[in-house]
């Protein structure tokens, strides 16, 4: 079968899965078009994840920007359409559905094409339609209270906004017209609830296929044995690992003020240096806090991207246990690589992540937003407390593995699942 991968950007997870799920589909047997703001040799030049198929005669690629008039944007359904017959697909799988929104109204409306053969979409901003939790905090927000005043206006919104809600979007725009035929989320609470076309997917966390050239790089080299000997300095036991971009979503900030406050306590970084995101401000000073760990000798950073496999494997294995300051409460694929290493993982308490890490005894969490709670969670775990049963991070990290996600993708695409 002819599949076809639409990734509107490749910045971030979409990379990480279009090289899993293309490898899945390949072995599986089947002919793969990756449809992306980039060529071939951009995959070589700029995009570490997706070098191994660049090689790969498998595999085409096909320059989104070419029929979308350029950038990263998302495309109308009519220039999908002509990218779905260029690409002859049998199947499509849309890696980043959320941003199609407005696309899937307009199907639903009778307004456009219908996308063409099997369609395939992950959704990852599913809180909001169920349980109802705010994207970030993962609170829910009752329909009644605290106060009449909010309780109207709750009313009022749902009354006069419900078209623009998530519930409506979900469920009377995609699931009664019926536009996706497996609608694909991260969130295993909602399947249940709502059974087919809604099904989970295992959360790619990592690259599988790891080649001996991708193993080690120059940041190997040049990191490994700083790291090794600044982590059994500090003591495993005190050390708290940030892995990725400094950024605001990812709580870095809280992260550096973490590492400050508590005595003790070593931050180690392995990342590309801190950003500044549209609209959002830190809740602390981050160059002065990086500072003054800096001057007291309790910061490890790298400044880069972590590009060696070898070297992300090291990392994780060399802390004793995880903490997650992530202003997002959904799925994380850092405490999975971590959960992955057998570390026990501190978590805000709401949210997805609250609930995987209490359901599934994972360690400990803390109230979310909540410095100082978070600061005496700290205490307690880094010195054992809430460590869980090892066998019950295996048991639920083994739902993520290579071979559930292949199975997992491999099927939709043939239309094995959901069933």
């Amino acid at each position: 079968m002819n599949m076809l991968l639409y990734a509107p950007q490749l910045t971030g997870h979409p990379q990480v899965y279009v090289r899993v799920i293309t490898r899945a589909l390949l072995t599986a047997g089947h002919h793969v078009t990756v449809a992306c703001p980039a060529q071939k040799q951009d995959w070589l030049d700029h995009w570490p994840n997706l070098r191994g198929l660049a090689d790969e005669d498998g595999v085409r690629c096909l320059d989104s920007r070419n029929y979308t008039g350029g950038g990263q944007g998302h495309a109308t359904v009519e220039q999908l359409v002509t990218i779905q017959k260029e690409a002859q697909a049998d199947a499509t799988l849309l890696i980043e559905a959320d941003g199609l929104a407005d696309e899937f109204r307009r199907m639903a409306a009778d307004e456009s094409l219908r996308l063409r053969g099997r369609v395939a979409a992950i959704f990852s901003r599913t809180s909001a339609w169920y349980p109802r939790e705010d994207f970030y905090t993962g609170e829910v927000e009752p329909m009644i209270g605290p106060t009449v005043r909010r309780t109207l206006g709750r009313a009022k919104r749902a009354l006069f906004n419900r078209r623009a809600s998530a519930h409506y979007f979900y469920e009377s725009i995609l699931l009664k017209h019926r536009l996706v035929d497996a609608l694909i989320v991260k969130d295993e609470r909602l399947p249940p609830r709502y059974g087919a076309p809604v099904t989970w997917m295992p959360e790619i966390y990592r690259v599988f296929d790891v080649r001996e050239d991708e193993r080690r790089h120059a940041d190997w080299h040049q990191f490994a044995d700083p790291v090794q000997e600044y982590v059994r300095q500090a003591g495993p036991d005190n050390v708290l690992l940030y892995f990725g971009t400094g950024a605001w979503y990812k709580g870095y900030d809280w992260f550096l003020k973490l590492a400050l406050d508590a005595p003790g306590t070593y931050a180690l970084h392995a990342g590309a240096p801190e950003r500044g995101e549209p609209g959002k401000r830190y809740d602390y000073d981050v160059m002065s806090v990086r500072d003054e760990l800096l001057r007291q000798g309790r910061l490890f950073e790298t400044r880069a991207f972590i590009e060696s496999e070898d070297l992300v494997d090291l990392l994780f294995a060399s802390i004793s246990r995880f903490v997650s300051t992530h202003r997002l409460s959904m799925s994380s694929g850092t405490l999975l690589q971590a959960l992955e290493a057998g570390k026990p993982v501190l978590t805000p308490a709401s949210g997805l992540v609250g609930w995987r890490t209490k359901t599934h005894r994972l360690g400990m969490t803390y109230p979310y937003g909540d410095a100082a709670g978070l600061r005496t969670a700290w205490q307690s775990f880094r010195h054992g407390a809430g460590d869980p049963v090892k066998s019950d991070l295996a048991s639920f990290i083994r739902r993520f593995s290579r071979d559930a996600v292949e199975d997992f993708f491999v099927g939709v695409m043939e239309g094995r699942i959901p069933s």
